[in-house]
């Protein structure tokens, strides 16, 4: 396994993380004020959306090639490094409040990622 293979698993989630994060500013932006209706044909409309989409495709691209190339047991562990970057990305772009409780879990996600992958 190269190191351009595992780079390309680093890429598949850093593209999820940037997903989800334009997904949620994309909804926050796009929601009703002041009565306005259509927040959902908004979203469907913004590029907020649309830097969504594509990133899921290169994602899902990405994927398929590190699929080909690292075993499963390996590459799927990694992918919970999203559910430890949303949260802190959120924290520092979003400027969502992130508690103890969520960092030590956070912590505790990327302990296990490592250990997994040795």
């Amino acid at each position: 396994m190269s190191i351009f293979t595992w780079l390309n698993l680093i890429l598949v989630v850093l593209f999820g993380t940037t997903a989800q994060l334009s997904l949620k500013y994309g909804l926050h932006i796009s929601s009703p004020t002041k009565g306005e209706s259509g927040s959902l044909k908004n979203l469907l409309l913004s590029r907020y959306f649309l830097i969504w989409f594509i990133c899921y495709a290169f994602m899902t691209i990405l994927w398929l090639y590190v699929l080909r190339t690292i075993p499963l047991s390996q590459a799927f562990p990694v992918l919970g490094l999203m559910y430890a970057l949303v949260p802190i990305a959120s924290h520092y772009i979003l400027k969502e409040e992130v508690v103890f409780s969520q960092w030590l879990g956070i912590s505790i996600i990327i302990s296990g990622v490592i250990l997994v992958v040795n």
